[in-house]
């Protein structure tokens, strides 16, 4: 199904394409983050994939993947061209499926533990020619003890659980010396006071905190894990106990 955007729509693609102007591969990405937007509204999950509507979207969900995205790379060795990328609860793919748009080149593991939407994760690349996506239907947690263990160079997870959570979620997935890249709001000061211990327990360190630019969100901030030393064999643990029993709580 095509859905026409509207003028204000119009303006917010074009105005993304402007943020990133200086990164010709996020500029070749943007048709086809627009027929993602399509697909997303087209489909029949739309309500249970996104929230946010009209133009809006545009800056919530595309501008701070590739803001998440752009603040990420500063992190990553110098130099290092592809990447092995997962992006934890990708739901109707931000950041994980706009991010694999953006860097064709990167090998894109996207972690969804919802059947519904895992199988329109997988229908979407396929529609959008992302032949570098593989989609996991399965719980992090799972994740973190298969084939992905240990073997990312970057990882993200958006709007998944608090700090301490996500980052047993994330550090099994992480490479030592990768990089663990999670957007965060209000909350970030309290998280990151709670999360000390759990992030040494997993072998991370906090390697910074970055805002976005106030152009595309005026209070989201990235934090930055690197992986400094091989996650516990322990970690993750069962499905569901991180969340009921969050590390240091």
């Amino acid at each position: 199904m095509f859905l026409s955007p509207g003028v204000a729509e119009m303006r917010e693609w074009d105005e993304l394409a402007q943020l990133f102007a200086g990164d010709a591969e996020v500029l070749r990405a943007v048709p086809r983050l627009a027929r993602h937007w399509e697909l997303v509204r087209g489909s029949p999950e739309a309500g249970r994939l996104t929230a946010v509507e009209g133009s809006a979207a545009v800056r919530r969900q595309y501008a701070e993947s590739l803001e998440l995205l752009r603040l990420a790379e500063g992190f990553l060795a110098a130099g290092e061209g592809e990447v092995r990328y997962a992006d934890i609860g990708s739901g109707g793919g931000w950041p994980g499926l706009v991010v694999a748009c953006a860097r064709p080149g990167w090998e894109v593991h996207l972690v969804e533990p919802l059947q519904k939407r895992a199988r329109f994760l997988a229908a979407a690349a396929r529609e959008l020619g992302c032949g570098n996506v593989r989609v996991h239907a399965m719980r992090a947690e799972e994740a973190g003890r298969g084939p992905l263990r240990e073997a990312c160079g970057l990882v993200t997870a958006r709007a998944v659980a608090e700090l301490r959570v996500v980052l047993e979620y994330a550090a099994p997935l992480a490479a030592v010396g990768g990089i663990i890249a999670l957007p965060k709001g209000s909350r970030l000061e309290e998280e990151l006071a709670a999360a000390g211990s759990a992030a040494g327990a997993l072998g991370c360190e906090l390697a910074g905190v970055v805002p976005m630019r106030p152009e595309v969100s005026e209070t989201v901030r990235v934090a930055v894990c690197r992986k400094v030393a091989p996650c516990p064999a322990g970690y993750p643990r069962r499905p569901g106990v991180p969340e009921r029993r969050p590390l240091g709580g």
